[in-house]
């Protein structure tokens, strides 16, 4: 069955025509509302007149390009649209900007379809959050979409993978993420990950806790489905 989300629209915003059209394909046969844009000048109009639940931003335009798109978006008052970078651009330190800059996320060219339908689904599940939320679990804090936890007094550094694990066990408040749920969660824009993998970003992300000085237990292993944040440790 055909996972309707007429309610939704988003704007897919690439100046090139062929990768455009194939996008907006996609996403019409997944049944979202659409607008589309070339360039950064036109996106922001579009966004400025009309009720946009997620921009999927090219960074590489030939006016302003989508870092600055994004960061004017982010300067706005009133609605705040998420959005979603789509770039070639693989290193870290692109991406780090990316989300500096105020991207919830990025998915990576070139890519599989099903990525990144996951990747919308998994951030359309968060569109009513407000930008700056800050969860927290006892003493630890996670502003969405970055990687640097504050544990008590303590700051640690995450992976990207790691950080969007941990994203999901706290949205989640202490009830059990599924395994579908974490995989869906940690897609990256070229390939789905396998339980294997997650079984290895959490173990590492347990370490990391734990050498900060978290609780062993922070995060439990629930058999036979996936994990949750321990609700002894929420206060």
């Amino acid at each position: 069955m055909l996972h309707r989300c007429t309610a939704v629209k988003v704007l897919v915003v690439e100046d090139d025509t062929a990768l455009r059209e194939a996008l907006l394909a996609l996403l019409a046969a997944w049944g979202y509302g659409l607008a589309q844009a070339a360039d950064g000048v036109a996106a922001l109009a579009i966004c400025a007149r009309e009720a946009i639940d997620l921009v999927l931003l090219d960074v590489g335009l030939p006016d302003l390009d989508g870092l600055e798109v994004c960061r004017r978006l982010r300067e706005r008052p009133g609605h705040q649209p998420l959005v979603l970078m789509l770039t070639a651009r693989d290193a870290s330190a692109d991406k780090v900007e990316g989300l500096e800059r105020g991207a919830d996320d990025y998915v990576v060219k070139p890519f599989d379809p099903p990525v990144l339908q996951a990747r919308l689904r998994a951030l359309l599940r968060r569109r009513d959050r407000p930008l700056s939320s800050v969860l927290a679990w006892g003493p630890l804090q996670l502003v969405p979409g970055q990687t640097v936890l504050q544990l008590g007094p303590r700051r640690l550094e995450l992976t990207r993978k790691e950080a969007l694990l941990l994203e999901t066990l706290l949205r989640a408040g202490g009830l059990s993420c599924s395994k579908a749920q974490l995989l869906d969660a940690s897609a990256d824009g070229r390939r789905a990950v396998g339980e294997d993998t997650i079984k290895a970003h959490m173990r590492n992300l347990r370490a990391k806790l734990s050498a900060a000085g978290a609780p062993p237990d922070l995060i439990e292993t629930v058999y036979g489905l996936g994990y949750r944040l321990n609700p002894s440790h929420a206060h």
